[in-house]
């Protein structure tokens, strides 16, 4: 069985997110792809990025509150992992971010040249840093999207926030030439530190959210947010989401994606 996204061919609808898998590196030396469709490395920055000082991770009831602040050692050290993306059984899509037009636009430029990933993820939202968050308004969503969208002409999905009034997000960044979306990125919350909480507490209000907008608008979404279980997945895919991102259930169990894959059968 398989399941398409936009043209790739996915084995699963299940998503490693950005984030919790790091670049992938030290994870799939250990761990295998099973269960998994498609991966999505942690986000990627044109120059290197400290991120946040500590402390960075808060467990709560139901979830974590990360604030890491995109840190990553930036494009031209995760240019060096291509060999370790071709070797990988399952697509892999990038994630990237910019603090200006410009960041993202070289940044469209140089993933237009990887053959070996499957589309990019632009994530306009990450609600832990100063400057890499353009989903404060519309425009700033449109611009940001036309950026990428001047570089790089493949597959694009956008990543966006959880809000009550999402429509004119998402037809800001369509206009700017957005294939598909990722509903959501983490929920902006305060618990001894501030940022984005994830974990099964977000998704009764993700589920909401997404239910109004697909009941709206006809748009390709991975949705995302507080899958820990087959029937989590299953809630998603009932919507008629594309497919279904995996996060923070990873620390957890790293395996998921393989036990959430058998129980879906």
């Amino acid at each position: 069985m398989s399941w398409n996204l936009c043209g790739i061919e996915l084995g699963s609808p299940l998503v490693a997110a950005s984030g919790p898998l790091g670049w992938g590196k030290e994870f799939f030396e250990i761990f295998s792809t099973d269960g998994l469709g498609l991966f999505i490395p942690k986000t990627v920055t044109l120059k290197p990025k400290v991120g946040n000082p500590p402390p960075r991770i808060v467990e709560t009831t139901g979830g974590l509150i990360n604030s890491i602040g995109l840190e990553n050692d930036g494009v031209y050290e995760w240019l060096k992992l291509e060999d370790l993306y071709r070797s990988l059984d399952i697509p892999v899509m990038a994630s990237i971010a910019g603090g200006s037009l410009e960041e993202l636009s070289t940044l469209g430029e140089i993933m237009e040249k990887l053959d070996y990933i499957a589309g990019v993820e632009l994530n306009l939202s990450c609600p832990n840093v100063e400057g890499e968050n353009w989903s404060n308004n519309t425009t700033s969503v449109l611009e940001a999207t036309r950026a990428v969208r001047k570089t790089y002409s493949r597959l694009l999905f956008v990543k966006l926030p959880p809000k009550d009034n999402i429509f004119p997000y998402i037809e800001a960044s369509r206009s700017g030439g957005a294939d598909g979306f990722t509903l959501f990125n983490t929920l902006p919350a305060c618990d001894r530190i501030k940022g984005g909480l994830s974990g099964p507490a977000i998704k009764p209000v993700y589920i909401r959210l997404l239910k109004e907008i697909m009941e709206e608008i006809d748009i390709p979404v991975m949705a995302s947010g507080g899958v820990m279980t087959e029937k989590d997945v299953r809630d998603y895919l009932y919507l008629g989401v594309k497919a279904v991102q995996i996060g923070t259930a990873f620390f957890k169990d790293p395996d998921i994606a393989k036990r959430i894959y058998q129980e879906l059968q």
